[in-house]
């Protein structure tokens, strides 16, 4: 993992950043609603760090970093690349079990919404 404190790296990868107004009508969406009382009900508190208004991405490359593997770019606030994704991009099979891989589609589906 590589964090990009000056984000030279965010810049050139052309990630994006919400502006407040994005923000704003996403908190007054019925679907963040939805899922600001589903985290709240299930006890579970989100980070307060970190730089709210920024979309990243996933970048995996082949060691020494010559080709990209992957390049994922975050659309929304609540994008993740899928696990499937991740491991078809390492050529690796097997490796989650899929009760595993079922929970974070649905922790996708609610708590990670929001």
């Amino acid at each position: 993992m590589y964090i990009d404190t000056s984000k030279q790296c965010y810049i050139g990868l052309d990630f994006s950043r919400h502006t407040i107004f994005n923000f704003i009508k996403m908190a007054f969406s019925r679907k963040f609603r939805e899922h600001n009382r589903e985290r709240k009900e299930a006890k579970v508190k989100g980070g307060k760090g970190g730089d709210k208004f920024q979309n990243g991405g996933t970048l995996v490359v082949t060691a020494g970093g010559h080709d990209v593997l992957l390049r994922w770019k975050q659309d929304r606030l609540d994008d993740h690349v899928p696990v499937e994704t991740l491991l078809k991009t390492l050529d690796i099979e097997n490796a989650v079990p899929e009760e595993a891989v079922a929970a974070q589609r649905e922790m996708e589906q609610t708590v990670c919404k929001i």
